[in-house]
Protein backbone atom coordinates (compact mmCIF):
# COMPACT_ATOMS: atom_id res chain seq x y z
CA UNK A 1 0.00 0.00 0.00
CA UNK A 2 1.43 3.79 -1.18
CA UNK A 3 1.69 6.72 1.57
CA UNK A 4 -1.20 8.03 2.66
CA UNK A 5 0.45 11.54 3.45
CA UNK A 6 2.50 12.88 0.92
CA UNK A 7 5.61 15.10 2.03
CA UNK A 8 6.06 15.78 5.40
CA UNK A 9 3.62 19.05 6.44
CA UNK A 10 0.46 17.04 7.95
CA UNK A 11 -0.94 19.65 9.87
CA UNK A 12 -4.79 19.77 9.05
CA UNK A 13 -7.66 22.18 10.05
CA UNK A 14 -10.68 21.20 11.42
CA UNK A 15 -12.75 21.54 8.82
CA UNK A 16 -9.84 19.14 6.71
CA UNK A 17 -9.45 16.49 9.13
CA UNK A 18 -13.12 15.70 8.74
CA UNK A 19 -12.64 15.45 4.80
CA UNK A 20 -9.29 13.61 5.54
CA UNK A 21 -11.05 10.99 7.83
CA UNK A 22 -13.32 9.90 5.02
CA UNK A 23 -10.95 9.94 2.51
CA UNK A 24 -8.76 7.33 4.44
CA UNK A 25 -11.59 5.01 4.63
CA UNK A 26 -12.23 5.40 0.77
CA UNK A 27 -10.42 2.75 -1.32
CA UNK A 28 -8.22 3.15 -4.48
CA UNK A 29 -6.51 6.43 -3.45
CA UNK A 30 -2.47 6.20 -3.69
CA UNK A 31 -1.47 9.45 -1.13
CA UNK A 32 -3.61 12.66 0.47
CA UNK A 33 -0.84 15.64 0.52
CA UNK A 34 -1.80 18.03 2.66
CA UNK A 35 -1.10 21.62 1.54
CA UNK A 36 -0.47 24.90 3.73
CA UNK A 37 -2.85 26.35 5.69
CA UNK A 38 -4.14 30.09 4.92
CA UNK A 39 -5.96 31.07 8.39
CA UNK A 40 -7.35 34.06 6.89
CA UNK A 41 -10.71 32.75 6.74
CA UNK A 42 -13.63 31.66 9.01
CA UNK A 43 -17.39 30.97 8.44
CA UNK A 44 -19.48 28.74 5.94
CA UNK A 45 -18.12 25.11 5.42
CA UNK A 46 -17.17 24.84 1.17
CA UNK A 47 -15.56 22.28 -0.59
CA UNK A 48 -14.25 22.85 -4.03
CA UNK A 49 -13.07 19.63 -6.08
CA UNK A 50 -10.50 21.05 -8.71
CA UNK A 51 -9.86 17.48 -10.96
CA UNK A 52 -6.60 16.77 -12.43
CA UNK A 53 -4.72 14.39 -14.39
CA UNK A 54 -3.69 12.17 -11.27
CA UNK A 55 -7.11 12.36 -9.12
CA UNK A 56 -8.23 15.79 -7.98
CA UNK A 57 -7.32 18.26 -5.31
CA UNK A 58 -9.75 19.40 -2.90
CA UNK A 59 -9.81 23.62 -1.84
CA UNK A 60 -11.50 22.93 2.16
CA UNK A 61 -12.79 26.57 3.90
CA UNK A 62 -14.16 26.91 6.57
CA UNK A 63 -11.62 27.20 9.68
CA UNK A 64 -9.18 28.39 7.27
CA UNK A 65 -8.30 27.36 4.14
CA UNK A 66 -6.70 24.31 3.24
CA UNK A 67 -5.89 22.51 -0.37
CA UNK A 68 -5.35 18.94 -0.17
CA UNK A 69 -3.81 16.66 -3.20
CA UNK A 70 -5.39 13.84 -3.61
CA UNK A 71 -4.06 10.76 -6.16
CA UNK A 72 -5.62 8.04 -7.16
CA UNK A 73 -4.78 4.79 -8.58
CA UNK A 74 -7.74 5.04 -11.47
CA UNK A 75 -8.23 8.52 -12.32
CA UNK A 76 -11.30 7.53 -14.48
CA UNK A 77 -13.08 6.59 -10.99
CA UNK A 78 -12.45 10.25 -9.44
CA UNK A 79 -15.81 11.12 -9.78
CA UNK A 80 -17.46 8.34 -8.27
CA UNK A 81 -15.70 8.99 -5.60
CA UNK A 82 -16.49 12.46 -5.14
CA UNK A 83 -20.47 11.88 -5.22
CA UNK A 84 -19.29 8.88 -2.61
CA UNK A 85 -18.07 11.60 -0.26
CA UNK A 86 -20.79 14.37 -1.42
CA UNK A 87 -23.46 11.87 0.40
CA UNK A 88 -21.12 10.95 3.58
CA UNK A 89 -23.30 11.65 6.33
CA UNK A 90 -19.99 13.19 8.09
CA UNK A 91 -19.72 15.81 5.03
CA UNK A 92 -23.17 16.71 4.51
CA UNK A 93 -22.91 20.21 6.23
CA UNK A 94 -20.50 21.28 3.13
CA UNK A 95 -21.60 23.48 0.04
CA UNK A 96 -19.67 21.84 -3.16
CA UNK A 97 -18.33 22.91 -6.16
CA UNK A 98 -16.63 21.18 -9.07
CA UNK A 99 -14.10 21.90 -11.72
CA UNK A 100 -11.35 20.71 -14.05
CA UNK A 101 -7.80 22.27 -13.97
CA UNK A 102 -7.09 23.69 -17.14
CA UNK A 103 -3.31 23.28 -18.67
CA UNK A 104 -1.85 26.52 -18.62
CA UNK A 105 -3.79 28.26 -16.35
Amino acid sequence: MATKRGSSHTTLTETADLVVRELERAGGIKMIAPGIIDAKRSGARYITVVYTAGGFELIISGTGVQKIAVHVNEPSATKTLIKKLQLNKNLKQFKWNERDKKPGI
